[in-house]
């Protein structure tokens, strides 16, 4: 038995991934999710199987403390009360999952691409038996919680996991009342809720948002909030844009736009693995996203809104001069599902 616990969208896809490959291989698997975001309806179209136990804290540390702990006690019955004890436990740094497993002696395969994530990472990283982590990450920059000795390098990215096979589906358009016509920007909200966010300022997506729409306006923006006052404020904010009234395929909305935005990393590294131009608004710069610019992907990173809307002005302006043909860098990727069978397999012998 195989035990995967997912947190966010992108944990519930690599887990994903990564429950199909054990279940081939002969495995029992057990898949452990939370409310939070599209999670679960990501979970019910791959058809995955999975138990809901808690949800997301929100903003302040109290609330992120308590849902924490109750979370990890619902997680010990659930996992305690399996009639086989798991042999591995396995998520992208999960710090309710991760204390369980330790607790209940399970050993530990951890993923992970964000040094950012501070409070997570020293939760987390110390119990592991080990963590894998793209080679575009130096094993330096996990020093402050665990020992390079512990990090499994690879040459790829988390997203190429469920991405390499991916077909976008067109019927995402007709949901939105969309066409193939449209010059569609996609914009992904920061994850302005996490430890690692500033609590200042206005968001950079949505300034975004408005500077395009004072410069351009025969363009369709769909924004994806992650939270629901996300979702209110940009309603009330910004009557031509569409905002989803739920979960929608936005991969494959990525393949048919012109432009992909996003605060965080995963969106614009999937678009990316799809060759449609990309702009990264975090922070700081992220490793995998420059490791993934070095090899030729369309994805790019700005520190100034007023520099990223230059830039899309010039790709909506000649958006196939910007697509690029990734088929052949795709090859050369490798698979982080690949990487932890065969950590595990040196794990146990």
């Amino acid at each position: 038995m195989v035990w995967f616990d997912a947190l966010t969208p992108k944990q519930a896809l690599l887990m994903a991934m990564c429950k199909f490959k054990f279940e081939s291989l002969g495995y029992d698997t057990v898949l452990t999710t939370r409310v939070h975001d599209c999670n679960t309806w990501l979970l019910d179209q791959l058809n995955i199987s999975y138990i809901v136990v808690g949800e997301y804290g929100g903003a302040s540390r109290e609330g992120k403390l308590r849902a924490s702990l109750e979370r990890s006690l619902k997680l010990f019955n659930v996992i305690n009360d399996l009639e086989e004890k798991p042999c591995l436990h396995v998520s992208l740094s999960s710090p309710d999952a991760t204390r369980i497993a330790f607790g209940l002696g399970i050993p530990i395969i951890l993923f992970n691409d964000t040094p950012h994530s501070i409070y997570v990472n020293r939760l987390t990283l110390p119990l592991a038996d080990k963590i894998i982590v793209p080679e575009a990450v130096p094993k330096e920059a996990f020093s402050y919680a665990v020992s390079p000795s512990k990090i499994v390098h690879y040459g790829g990215v988390d997203e190429f996991a469920w991405m390499k096979n991916f077909k976008p589906n067109i019927s995402v358009l007709d949901e939105l009342d969309l066409s193939v016509d449209d010059r569609i920007v996609l914009v992904r909200s920061e994850e302005v809720k996490a430890a690692y966010y500033p609590r200042s300022g206005m968001v950079p997506t949505l300034i975004f948002v408005r500077k395009l729409l004072n410069r351009l306006s025969d363009i369709k923006i769909v924004y994806l909030p992650r939270y629901e006052d996300q979702r209110k404020f940009v309603l009330k904010s910004f009557h031509d844009v569409i905002v989803p009234s739920g979960a929608i395929d936005s991969r494959s909305l990525a393949y048919y736009s012109c432009l992909v935005v996003s605060g965080g990393g995963t969106v614009v590294r999937e678009s990316a693995l799809l060759g449609v131009p990309s702009l990264c608004l975090f922070r700081s710069r992220l490793h995998v996203n420059d490791w993934l610019e070095r090899r030729g992907f369309p994805i790019y990173w700005f520190k100034r809104v007023n520099d990223a809307v230059d830039f899309a002005l010039k790709v909506l302006k000649k958006p196939d001069d910007y697509r690029v043909d990734v088929s052949s860098m795709i090859e050369e990727l490798e698979d982080p599902v690949d990487v932890l069978i065969r950590v595990w397999g040196e794990i146990i012998g």
